[in-house]
């Protein structure tokens, strides 16, 4: 019930942030958010329900390990680095390298050859991602690098 109540309140922070975008560069997170509230509503709804009628199997407050509290804390920090690298270096830079990072942190087969797979291909989302927020018409803040 906890993550559900953070994930709505993160879903409802950035719908009120989308009122900032362009009607038209605000509609995919719009709808992203309003779809992720409303699945965020649903499971408190889901759990208030199960816990009303079986008060005695709770679960606790923090239903992680400690190896997916390890992994949430990083994707986490990777996230506001991600922001804040979006005003400083660009989206395009800023969004291949935590894209790089995260394949590279979170690869389960360390070898050279998965490595240069991994980069290659977080490169070429990267790089088609970016055009198509172009395409788009999404427009990106100016950076230092692009």
């Amino acid at each position: 019930c906890i993550t559900s109540l953070l994930c709505a309140a993160l879903f409802l922070f950035f719908l009120v942030q989308c009122s900032a975008l362009a009607e038209s560069a605000a509609l995919w997170p719009r709808l992203i958010c309003c779809v992720g509230l409303g699945l965020a509503g649903l499971e408190i709804l889901f759990e208030g329900i199960r816990w009303a009628r079986n008060p005695g199997e709770q679960q606790g407050l923090w239903v992680l390990t400690p190896e997916q509290t390890k992994r949430s804390a990083i994707l986490l920090g990777l996230l506001l680095l991600w922001i804040a690298g979006l005003t400083t270096i660009g989206f395009l830079v800023s969004s291949v390298i935590a894209l790089c990072i995260i394949a590279l942190v979170f690869e389960p087969v360390k070898s050279k050859k998965n490595l240069v797979r991994d980069i290659v291909v977080c490169v070429i989302f990267g790089i088609a991602f970016y055009f198509l927020f172009k395409f788009l018409g999404i427009h990106f803040p100016r950076a230092l690098l692009m």
